[in-house]
């Protein structure tokens, strides 16, 4: 079936999560637990971060959990009512950094532009929380450009579950089958398969690399950049 609808991952596929993120991550957790440098990077590791390489661990929670899941790493004692609390901190302290360290991957505008002069319905699914991912698109210019904003918090349950693909299929009309999820996580290609998306598109500008991903994507390509393109050819 033809393309008609493209649903993005964010963090690693339309925003620069390295660049972004880990600066973020550190200055966050030194608030939160008042430590230094070293004792924010030991939480961070315990979540994914890579001190070898500077980056966030592909599939792992900093890379594309969800912030319950994050917060549940660094708060393991708390459960119930005290861990939404915590993460309720996590949040507001996330959203209020983000929006002066938001570091698109590239100029997304051009791209989202000639995608939908294509006629291609655009959507975010994104295990970030919906309040935040919409001031994140807002913030970098391009939220006029999607249908919807899909977060960990409007489905029932968050990627790889499919809903995310149910959600935008319905919202849109579209049928799950001519929608194209785009993401750099396993979880992303997983989205697809399970909510029945026609295509999972693999790109490498996050942290998984052409081993870690290729072989569960209908399609890799380096970045959004090369999208229009691949969809002009299918």
């Amino acid at each position: 079936m033809k393309i008609h609808g493209v649903l993005f991952d964010k963090d690693g596929t339309l925003i620069d999560v390295n660049a972004t993120w880990v600066p973020i991550y550190r200055e966050a957790l030194k608030q939160l637990f008042s430590v230094d440098d070293a004792g924010a990077e030991a939480l961070m590791v315990q979540a994914g971060y890579d001190r070898a390489t500077g980056k966030l661990k592909a599939g792992s929670p900093l890379a594309g959990g969800t912030n319950r899941e994050i917060a549940a790493i660094w708060w393991p004692e708390l459960k119930g009512g005290a861990l939404d609390a915590h993460l309720d901190r996590l949040e507001h302290r996330f959203g209020q950094m983000a929006r002066d360290r938001l570091v698109p991957l590239m100029p997304l505008e051009p791209i989202l532009s000639d995608l939908r002069a294509m006629g291609l319905k655009l959507g975010v699914a994104t295990n970030d929380s919906h309040l935040s991912a919409r001031a994140h698109m807002a913030e970098v210019g391009v939220i006029a450009h999607f249908e919807d904003i899909i977060a960990a918090d409007t489905v029932p349950v968050a990627k790889p579950a499919g809903n995310m693909i149910r959600r935008f299929a319905a919202l849109t009309g579209l049928p799950a089958a001519s929608i194209a999820m785009v993401g750099d996580n396993h979880h992303d290609m997983e989205e697809a398969r399970n909510g029945g998306a026609g295509l999972a598109i693999a790109v490498l500008s996050g942290n998984a690399g052409r081993e870690d991903i290729a072989h569960l994507a209908d399609y890799t390509i380096d970045s959004v950049a090369d999208l229009p393109a691949l969809l002009r050819r299918l």
